[in-house]
């Protein structure tokens, strides 16, 4: 399970301007159920490249949903497998 109390931690403001990514697909919408976090990374269309989620984005809405930073699961929105592992890369917060 990914610690999102870790990557705030470790956030830098210029960090918080980075895409989210899942598997190297960029993140263009989330949604919650529970304390679940379901990231939508697939079917891109034209035009969507607008709305990429950044680490700001998905921490407010964390924190408007009232989850604890250290109990939010991340998983794929397309088959709800679970996230566990993130790396900070050139501008990119890359979840797997």
């Amino acid at each position: 399970m990914i610690n999102f109390k870790d990557i705030i931690e470790s956030t830098s403001p210029e960090k918080s301007k980075f895409i989210v990514t899942v598997d190297g697909e960029p993140v263009w919408d989330y949604k919650a159920s529970g304390f679940t976090i379901y990231l939508i990374s697939e079917d891109l269309w034209e035009g969507v490249e607008d709305e990429f989620v950044t680490v700001e984005e998905l921490r407010k809405y964390i924190v408007g949903n009232e989850i604890p930073y250290n109990q939010v699961i991340f998983a794929k929105e397309s088959n709800k497998q679970q996230l566990n592992n993130y790396k900070w890369s050139e501008n990119q917060l890359l979840l797997a």
